[in-house]
């Protein structure tokens, strides 16, 4: 039945009218679900649609590796020279794709623009803010000051990165967002509404095996299986548990990338009358939700339920945390302590980005309803457009008492990353614990490793103890790719475009 499956949705794609394949195998096409909404702008956001685009004609000075550990790109070297003070050494005969060279100035020039007026609406400029200095040593040497210590600093690097300033001067941002340049594997031929076509930077420090590289914009899942299928794509991104049957019984291979984040439902404790303000009624909705039944149903059994605010994938997981076991009984004895024994409304606020695999976790959400119902809460889910789920993080606009979350530590891979970003320092916080503000706080300005370690664990128990979040499980991160392609993985969510090639 799966092959036959398989072969009535090749047969829909062809009569749909996607291109045959085509006879140039040194060309590799990804389908993804949309290309990033600010076109090429290097600084608007360090989401994951820009670094699917981004990556493959721009580079930062590091680069995440195993554990998130960070490795040289741009940057052969780090070295600290006192808390506050990296010297860091450049690749040598690196150049822009327009011929410009890579060098301390670009570097210097890139942090120095992210300090501008210009740039303070763009995401990657409110990462740099740390920096307090960089200015240029040598071609090759540059220091950076930063205004705390700051022990992560090379993982910083790894978010911005680095632009020609002779072209920048001469296009402006706005010249440079449908004609971007950059030091990486490809350079950009023509960025259309749903297509970027890329030719091979063959004089990039790290040239790519093929000669060119198409992204598409396919928004529905659907369409990016069947384009994949009918040879119109090579790879499609983000696809979801329940599409594995029918691309493995049609010959194609399926990859699930390490997980970063981990799926939540954060509790508004800060909005006035929640309930959430009490700490027993986190924990019994932790209790109250059967989550390995969910992801076995959902999510295929790929990823494990939740237990922490790490990914598995992370190496400051604590894997002596075991989260909240399924205890109904427990669940409802708790609530009845805070004092809702005969139970409680409440509406969680959900978004899903358009054309991503949120199938299973819409049906996770659903399902999580369903076993809320049997404590006695009664959920109403809400689904709102992704610009006011957006406007609700960043802005405070939410009308629920809950609503659906990632704590993601990308593009830096600190585990921190979400603790600073959305407790008591966020502008509009959610949650604020201020007994692990000064754990916070110590835990990013340590050069001790250990005492890190320490402290990470206090974080982690910490949060758990306190139960911020219905913790859900980690996303599934699913990609289907055809026979043909060689090389490809994807490693914090970056994918080596170098590396990759497609057989005939």
């Amino acid at each position: 039945m799966k092959i036959h499956f398989a072969r009535a949705i090749l047969t829909a794609c062809l009569a749909l009218g996607f291109a045959s394949p085509s006879a140039d195998a040194a060309t590799v096409r990804i389908g993804l679900s949309s290309l990033p909404p600010q076109n090429g702008n290097p600084f608007a956001s360090p989401a994951r649609t820009t670094w699917y685009t981004g990556r493959a004609y721009m580079d930062m000075l590091t680069q995440l590796g195993e554990g998130t550990k960070p490795e040289p790109a741009l940057a052969l070297s780090w070295t600290s020279t006192d808390p506050t003070t990296w010297i860091v050494k450049l690749r040598p005969k690196v150049t822009f794709s327009n011929g410009e060279p890579f060098d301390a100035a670009a570097v210097v020039f890139t942090y120095e623009y992210l300090k501008t007026p210009e740039a303070q609406v763009d995401a990657i400029a409110r990462e740099a803010d740390g920096i307090f200095s960089v200015r240029a040593i040598d071609p090759l040497t540059v220091e950076f000051k930063t205004k705390l210590p700051d022990p992560g600093f090379a993982r910083q690097l790894s978010v911005t990165p680095i632009i020609p300033p002779g072209y920048w001067k001469k296009v402006g941002k706005d010249g440079f967002l449908l004609a971007p340049v950059g030091t990486g594997s490809f350079k950009v031929e023509k960025w259309e509404k749903n297509r970027v076509v890329f030719t091979a930077f063959k004089g990039s420090w790290r040239a790519p095996k093929v000669d060119g590289l198409e992204i598409i914009a396919l928004p529905e899942t659907a369409t990016r299986i069947q384009a994949l299928l009918s040879g119109r794509i090579d790879i499609a991104l983000e696809i979801g548990a329940e599409d594995v049957d029918a691309v493995t019984a049609a010959g194609f291979k399926t990859y699930q990338r390490p997980g970063t984040s981990v799926h939540v439902i954060a509790f508004n404790q800060l909005l006035d009358g929640s309930p959430f303000k009490d700490v027993r009624v986190r924990q019994a909705l932790n209790y109250g939700v059967n989550k390995q039944a969910i992801v076995d149903a959902f999510a295929h059994g790929l990823v494990p339920p939740a237990t922490q605010t790490a990914a598995r994938g992370n190496a400051e997981f604590d894997p002596t945390l075991k989260g909240y076991p399924y205890d109904p009984a427990k669940a409802k004895a708790l609530l009845a302590e805070a004092g809702y024994g005969k139970g409680k409304d409440l509406t969680f606020e959900m978004a899903f980005a358009a054309g991503t695999s949120g199938k299973d976790w819409e049906a996770a959400l659903q399902q999580t309803a369903a076993d809320l119902e049997k404590i006695g809460v009664h959920v109403v889910l809400r689904s709102l457009p992704w610009s006011q789920w957006v406007r609700g993080v960043q802005q405070g606009e939410w009308t629920g008492q809950a609503f659906g979350f990632e704590y993601e530590t990308l593009p830096t891979g600190d585990l921190l990353r979400p603790y600073r970003l959305y407790t008591c320092t966020w502008a509009h916080p959610w949650y604020c614990d201020k007994e692990i503000v000064p754990l916070v706080d110590e835990a990013k300005s340590t050069f001790s490793a250990e005492r890190r370690k320490q402290l990470i664990k206090q974080i982690l128990a910490r949060t758990n103890e306190q139960a911020p979040t219905l913790l859900m499980y980690e996303p599934l991160g699913l990609d289907a790719i055809s026979p043909k392609v060689e090389g490809y993985d994807q490693l914090n969510a970056i994918i080596p475009f170098a590396r990759i090639n497609v057989k005939n």
